[in-house]
C-alpha cells in the first residue's frame, strides 16, 4: 500500500528531529568554520605509537590549569612578553581532542586545538572575540610529520595558514614536553626571523582562569 504524502512528511520530520538532537550531545564548541571531527572514523585513526605517548602526556593534565612565563621570544612578540599573567588550561581531552585554552592577561580569545587524523596529529588555532564569534585569522597552524618524539611534536603550515597569511607559510609551532615539570608551546617564523616560546610550569596547579571566549564552563 502506498504511503500517504502526510506519513512520508511525518516520516521525514522525525529523521530530522532525531539527528539534529544527536548531533548536539557533547558539545562544547562554537560556531566554526572548521571542523575538528578529523576525517575517519575514530577506530581508524593511526598516529604512530610515539604520537600516542605524546598524546597521552598531554592528556594527564585533562582539567588542569597552569601558570607561565616567556621562556625566549624575540621583539615581534613584545605584547605577549611584556604580559603580567600567562595560564593555560587542558580544558577538554577525548579521544580525538585536546582543547587547551591560553589566557594572555585578560584575554581569552586563544584556543589550541589538539587533534588526531588518519595518520598524525594537527594543532590549530582557534580564536575568539569576546563576544564568541570567530576571528577572521582563525584555525591556522597545520600537521605533524610522523613520528617526532614522545616528549615534542612540531606543526608545519599547512595550506589554510598560507592562504590567510602568506608571510606565515614557513611557520611551524611546537609543544614540548621539556620535562616533567614543564610544558612549552610556541611558533617559529624562519622567513622574519620571529620566535617565542611560552614555558609553563607543570609542579604545581592554579586556579582555572575564566572561560575562553565563546565557550562555557
Amino acid at each position: 500500500m502506498k504511503r500517504s504524502i502526510l506519513q512520508i512528511s511525518l516520516a521525514i520530520l522525525g529523521s530530522f528531529i532525531f539527528f539534529s538532537l544527536t548531533g548536539c550531545e557533547h558539545d562544547e564548541q562554537p560556531e566554526t568554520g572548521f571542523d575538528y571531527a578529523p576525517e575517519e572514523a575514530a577506530e581508524e585513526y593511526s598516529v604512530s605509537p610515539v604520537q600516542q605517548a605524546f598524546w597521552e602526556r598531554i592528556q594527564s593534565h585533562c582539567g588542569n590549569a597552569y601558570s607561565g612565563q616567556v621562556g625566549d621570544y624575540t621583539p615581534y612578540y613584545d605584547s605577549i612578553a611584556e604580559a603580567e599573567e600567562l595560564r593555560i588550561q587542558i580544558r577538554e581531552c577525548t579521544d580525538d581532542l585536546i582543547h587547551i585554552s591560553l589566557h594572555v592577561d585578560d584575554d581569552h580569545s586563544r584556543n589550541l586545538m589538539l587533534t588526531k587524523t588518519a595518520a598524525t596529529l594537527r594543532l590549530k588555532h582557534d580564536h575568539r572575540y569576546p563576544d564568541g564569534r570567530e576571528e577572521e585569522i582563525s584555525q591556522y597552524g597545520g600537521d605533524a610529520p610522523s613520528p617526532g618524539l614522545e616528549t615534542r611534536q612540531i606543526f608545519e603550515a599547512d595550506e589554510h595558514t598560507e592562504d590567510i597569511l602568506p608571510d606565515r607559510f614557513d611557520n611551524f609551532w611546537f609543544l614540548d614536553m621539556m620535562d616533567e615539570q614543564t610544558f612549552a608551546y610556541g611558533v617559529h617564523w624562519p622567513k622574519q626571523g620571529h620566535s617565542i616560546r611560552l614555558e609553563f610550569d607543570l609542579s604545581e596547579t592554579v586556579d582555572a582562569p575564566p572561560a575562553p571566549w565563546g565557550y562555557e564552563d
